[in-house]
C-alpha cells in the first residue's frame, strides 16, 4: 500500500510539473467556459450546465489521452521503468498507482469548472441534483478514458503513440457502436447499440442516474486497468 501511494505522489507530481498538464487544463477550462457563456443562460430555456456536459465527455477524449500517455511510455523513453519494475510492487499496484494519479490530476482539470456552478447559483437557479450527476458522467468517462489510455501506454514506448491509440479507439468504438445495428440481426444490433457510450453519456448530462450506465463505464475501466496490468507484466519477462 505505502508503495502505491508513492507512485500515487510521484504521478501527480509529475503532472503538476509538467508544462503539458498545465496546457490541457487551461485548453480544458477556456473550452468548457467559452460553450458555458454561449449556451447556458439561452433566452427561454432553464440556465443549466446541460450542454457543457455533454461537450465535456467529448473533450475528455483528448484530455484523457493526454494524461494518461506519459504513464508507462515515458518512463521506457526516460530508461526509469527498469528502475520502476524492480520496486517491491507489483504490477497490480504500478498500474493503479498510475491510474489513481491520474484520476486525481483529472479531478483537478474538472475543478475551476465549480466557478460555472457558482455563476449559476448568481443568475439562474440550478438544479443541484443534474449538476452532480453530469459531474459523475464526467468522472465515469474520464475513469474509462484514463485507464484505456494506460493500456495503449504500456504498449508503446511513444507517448504520442499510446494517445492516437486511444482517441482512435473510443472514436472508433462510438463510431461502430452507432453504425453497425444497422447491419446485424435484431439480438445483436441490440448488444451494439447498449455499447455505445453516447446515449449512457446524454443521461447523466441531462441528470438521470441508471445503475446500468455506472456498471458499463465502471466495467470497462476495470477490464482496461486488468489488462494493463496483464501487459505490464508480460513485458517484465521479456
Amino acid at each position: 500500500m505505502r508503495a502505491v501511494c508513492a507512485i500515487v505522489s510521484r504521478e501527480v507530481r509529475a503532472s503538476f510539473l509538467s508544462p503539458t498538464g498545465y496546457i490541457v487544463a487551461a485548453l480544458f477550462a477556456v473550452a468548457t467556459g467559452l460553450i458555458f457563456v454561449s449556451k447556458a443562460f439561452d433566452q427561454g430555456q432553464p440556465a443549466s450546465m446541460r450542454t457543457v456536459f455533454e461537450w465535456g465527455t467529448w473533450m475528455l477524449l483528448f484530455v484523457c489521452p493526454a494524461i494518461s500517455m506519459r504513464a508507462i511510455a515515458e518512463e521506457k523513453r526516460m530508461g526509469t521503468y527498469e528502475m520502476l519494475m524492480s520496486c517491491p510492487v507489483s504490477e497490480r499496484g504500478v498500474i493503479i498507482g498510475k491510474f489513481l494519479g491520474g484520476m486525481i490530476f483529472l479531478a483537478a482539470v474538472l475543478l475551476p469548472t465549480i466557478v460555472q456552478v457558482f455563476a449559476l447559483e448568481r443568475y439562474g437557479r440550478p438544479d443541484y441534483g443534474e449538476v452532480a450527476c453530469g459531474y459523475l458522467g464526467l468522472l465515469l468517462a474520464g475513469a474509462a478514458y484514463l485507464s484505456s489510455g494506460l493500456l495503449a501506454s504500456t504498449l508503446t514506448s511513444s507517448q504520442v503513440v499510446a494517445f492516437l491509440l486511444t482517441l482512435f479507439f473510443w472514436l472508433g468504438f462510438s463510431l461502430a457502436a452507432k453504425l453497425l445495428p444497422g447491419y446485424l440481426p435484431a439480438r445483436w444490433a441490440d448488444i451494439a447499440f447498449a455499447a455505445d457510450p453516447d446515449p449512457r453519456l446524454r443521461d447523466f448530462a441531462i441528470g438521470l442516474i441508471d445503475t446500468s450506465n455506472i456498471v458499463f463505464f465502471v466495467s470497462l475501466t476495470l477490464l482496461f486497468l486488468i489488462a494493463a496490468a496483464r501487459a505490464l507484466e508480460a513485458g517484465r519477462w521479456r
